[in-house]
């Protein structure tokens, strides 16, 4: 009896392992275009929205610390071009001072 048990054990393991690396067969899904955009909303809503209590907030109304800290990064990003820029101006501006004094410095000693 106990040599039958282990034999049908056996065949149940080989069976239905799927441990011979061959792929099982039958339809398999694509990668859903939409999970990511899922991911994200529900980080979104996980990061903003599940610990605000909005039960006093009943008509709704517009909440103006969410909409300051939604908009300073883009304000951020904006001036950090403008401020990128006028960094890069102001260094071109002061290698050719520097440029300038040189030569002046050079025309002096070479003059006298």
């Amino acid at each position: 009896e106990k040599k039958e048990k282990k034999k049908k054990g056996k065949k149940k393991g080989k069976k239905g392992d799927g441990g011979g690396g061959d792929e099982e067969e039958g339809f398999k899904l694509a990668p859903s275009t939409f999970i990511p955009g899922i991911d994200e909303a529900s980080t979104n809503y996980d990061e903003i929205w599940k610990t605000r209590d909005e039960t006093d907030n009943f008509q709704q109304k517009y909440d103006a610390e969410l909409i300051k800290e939604l908009k300073r990064g883009e304000v951020e990003s904006e001036i950090r071009v403008q401020v990128d820029d006028l960094m890069r101006q102001e260094l071109k501006n002061l290698k050719a001072v520097k440029k300038k004094k040189k030569w002046y410095q050079r025309r002096v000693l070479f003059s006298s």
